[in-house]
């Protein structure tokens, strides 16, 4: 019984230092993209073709698109 309960707590430990972590990672990231965002420039056709292509090869590295 002490080892369920002990087995529970560390996962809670490690679910919250991960969500912590998350949490941190996505303030950073937006920090670094609202200092980057001034300096963005290009037509809203440039950057929509970008992030269909981060898509694409986001689909393809994962095997949804192009099959395994």
């Amino acid at each position: 019984m002490l080892f369920i309960i002990g087995a529970v707590l560390v996962l809670a430990l490690l679910l919250g230092a991960a969500i912590t972590a998350m949490a941190r990672a996505a303030r950073e990231g937006q920090k670094t993209a609202q200092a980057l965002a001034p300096r963005m420039e290009g037509n809203g056709m440039e950057k929509v073709s970008y992030a269909a292509l981060l898509l694409l090869m986001l689909g393809v590295t994962s095997g949804f698109l192009g099959g395994l």
